[in-house]
């Protein structure tokens, strides 16, 4: 009988980090702050890259704020 491996200690997985990736997007959109190019440019960003690696005219801080913002939510999830 196949076990399975435990998750404790290795973080949140890629799917969990891609979801909360895609909902600190939807977060930032609501933001005042974020410009109609800024989202777009997180839009066409790929959710299963850091957001750090975002290219496009948005500032390094809030991808570093979207990033840590998914990371926790992601950890936080499982």
């Amino acid at each position: 009988m196949a076990r399975r491996k435990s998750k404790a200690g290795n973080g949140p997985s890629n799917e969990a980090l891609r979801i909360a990736r895609t909902i600190a997007y939807y977060g930032a959109c609501l933001d005042q702050g974020v410009t109609h190019e800024q989202a777009r440019a997180l839009w066409a960003h790929d959710m299963t890259q850091p957001f750090p690696s975002c290219t496009g005219d948005v500032p390094p801080a809030l991808l570093a704020r979207l990033e840590a913002e998914a990371r926790r939510d992601a950890e936080a999830g499982t």
